[in-house]
């Protein structure tokens, strides 16, 4: 039977992962984090999927932890969308003829996403700080496309100049969820395969902080204690992540993610709004899981949620 074959993948190796195990919530917090980054970019390659609901299947490997993305996946999201996918990759098709290029359709745009998780993952360990976002002293490739980057030690890492601009609009926290499981022992590698050629990314413990941020906060400190139980609010942030099981999202504010929950509802109709700037209309629940007004940290039930912030996407078919 042959191999099936990969366009990438997210994996987990060191001497902490040997095995191909890790715990149940790690993987799912691992797979739901590179579920959000992949659509995030095809979101920004392909503004016309952007608001498409469809699956993207990835398949777990033992050895290390490894969640990888099958050639295939183009099979799948085609007959999930059916008519629609027809008429996006008739109209893909006939951009991409005007520049000469053939045979393009979903697996190139899931290919070309995977790039995108994986230079931000580049581009952030060569800074050293994601909330960079302005480069200066660049160099410039132009026979081949690339920007060179220089970073406070005076390396130079080059770039293609659309992953410049794809990663300038980028939330800083977009690698966060798959990056929150590296420790000692256990690294974080992103790749992607292109005719058969491999390109890999790790990331290890002592970069985990370019990609996370610490939401801790002391043992008993209220958190927000102008947010009383019952206040109605109208509150700015970030809506940063999804959890179908729970029908929350979670909704960053002042440096902060707050749990919150539609009024009535699923979360799905708000799906299309993660990693962006929201305005966010609703009320404050202090109540603990045993119902009491208790809570240190605030949730949010809300009515409704506005994008305040339009960032322009970077369409692959109008380069």
């Amino acid at each position: 039977m042959e191999e099936e074959k990969y366009l990438g993948y997210i994996k987990y190796d060191g001497p902490l992962i040997e095995d191909g195990l890790m715990d149940g919530r790690r993987q799912a917090q691992a797979l739901i984090g590179f579920d959000s980054a992949i659509r995030y970019f095809i979101g920004k390659l392909a503004p016309d999927l952007q608001n498409l609901d469809f699956e993207i299947p990835v398949r777990i490997r033992k050895g290390s932890w490894e969640a990888l993305i099958p050639e295939t996946v183009a099979g799948w999201t085609q007959a999930g969308l059916g008519v629609v996918a027809t008429a996006y990759l008739t109209k893909a098709a006939q951009k991409m003829a005007e520049k000469d290029f053939s045979d393009f359709g979903f697996k190139d745009i899931f290919r070309a996403s995977l790039d995108g998780v994986k230079w931000f993952a580049r581009i952030g360990k060569h800074m050293g700080d994601v909330s960079i976002r302005k480069f200066s002293d660049v160099r410039f490739d132009s026979s081949k496309g690339l920007i060179g980057i220089v970073n406070a030690q005076g390396e130079i890492l080059y770039v293609p100049k659309h992953m410049i601009e794809i990663y300038s609009q980028c939330p800083a926290n977009i690698l966060e969820n798959i990056a929150n499981n590296i420790t000692y022992g256990r690294n974080l590698v992103i790749g992607s395969v292109e005719d058969d050629i491999l390109d890999e990314v790790t990331i290890d413990n002592g970069e985990k902080y370019i990609f996370c941020q610490d939401e801790q906060e002391k043992e008993n400190e209220i958190l927000f204690p102008d947010l009383e139980h019952g206040t109605e609010v109208v509150l700015e942030g970030e809506v940063t992540r999804e959890n179908k099981t729970s029908n929350s999202m979670g909704f960053k504010y002042n440096d902060h993610i707050l749990t919150s929950y539609p009024e009535i509802g699923s979360i799905v109709q708000y799906k299309h709004l993660i990693f962006s700037e929201c305005r966010l209309y609703g009320r404050v629940s202090r109540l603990d899981e045993k119902g009491r007004l208790s809570a240190r940290r605030p949730k949010l039930i809300f009515r409704h949620l506005e994008k305040i912030r339009g960032d322009e996407n970077y369409d692959l078919f109008n380069q």
